[in-house]
């Protein structure tokens, strides 16, 4: 498994869930995330973030999630990592991407 950037990736590439269902293609790339336009599995634009990925082979994406585990995620809004500190609904949006919360009292420590 590597680390992804947005130089790995380009507009148009096919993305996959671990279970090989087609989720979407690439639309947009961003520093930390790159949306999959809404269509085959997801009913809105998707934003997902680059440690979702599990390998990249020629112009295919492979996450690291089943199609059913890619839905659930709350990846609608894009990840904001630098001003979501006294946002309740930022903090919920990155919690579903698995942004580091100051304020979960389960598993303060998390990465």
């Amino acid at each position: 498994m590597g680390t992804w950037t947005q130089k790995n990736l380009h507009k148009h590439m096919i993305v996959y869930s671990s279970d090989n269902q087609k989720i979407g293609h690439v639309e947009d790339i961003y520093e930390d995330s790159f949306m999959v336009k809404k269509g085959f599995l997801f009913a809105k634009d998707s934003y997902i973030p680059y440690k979702a990925i599990q390998q990249i082979e020629g112009d295919s994406i492979h996450l690291q999630l089943t199609a059913k585990e890619s839905q659930e995620k709350e990846w609608q809004k894009r990840p904001d990592y630098e001003d979501h500190l006294d946002d309740p609904t930022q903090l919920f949006y990155d919690r579903g991407h698995g942004v580091h919360d100051p304020f979960d009292e389960e598993d303060p420590n998390q990465a």
